[in-house]
């Protein structure tokens, strides 16, 4: 499944070939059927399989007990660490660079974009007991926040798969980090929306 996953990665859906999964699998044309289904089911196991990759890797940094800012900075350095090793696996990130357009199959679209909430779940949970427990403004817009957040991850992911090396996506998020609620470089933390 790993090779699967690494394929799609790479070359996206709709490039990715049965043949091409046949051989990245060993596995005849029928069996691939019998095992998977379809082309479309295999790909939803990759994003799964993806997603629980990452999870170890990445997103366990908003989990192992560490302040939220920091927690948050390293999710973004990990980020940044991770997708630019790019002798271990494609650069960038699968799920950030799956298009969800009109010719996608709709359980491949609902894969992805389920992924993509996940990860901002995370982040906002997070954010929503870091405020409960004083690491941020009572008037922070956690909404808001996650997504900015959330959005620092993608990015990462993007330019990173165009070759930004390590150095300089550790420099976007060190000034990430400064519009942190309460950092010296935020004049004034963001206002809680009614949506937090």
């Amino acid at each position: 499944m790993t090779e699967a996953m690494l394929l799609f990665w790479r070359k996206g859906f709709h490039a990715t070939s049965l043949r091409d999964l046949g051989e990245a699998l060993d596995i005849r044309m029928p069996s691939l059927y019998a095992a998977f289904g379809s082309k479309e089911a295999l790909y939803v196991e990759a994003v799964d399989l993806y997603m629980r990759v990452t999870r170890t890797l990445l997103w366990q940094h908003l989990e192992n007990g560490e302040p939220a800012r920091a927690a948050i900075r390293a999710l973004l350095l990990a980020t940044a660490k991770e997708l630019t090793n790019d002798e271990a696996h494609p650069g960038g990130c699968m799920v950030t660079f799956a298009t969800t357009d009109e010719d996608m199959p709709a359980d491949v679209v609902t894969a992805i974009r389920q992924a993509r909430e996940a990860w901002l779940d995370i982040i906002r949970e997070r954010l929503q007991v870091a405020m409960k427990e004083g690491e941020l403004p009572d008037s922070t817009d956690v909404n808001g926040l996650s997504r900015f957040y959330f959005s620092m991850v993608q990015s990462i992911g993007i330019q990173a798969h165009d070759g930004v090396p390590y150095p300089e996506l550790e420099t976007i998020v060190d000034i990430a980090m400064s519009a942190w609620p309460g950092s010296p470089a935020t004049s004034a933390a963001p206002k809680k929306s009614r949506a937090a």
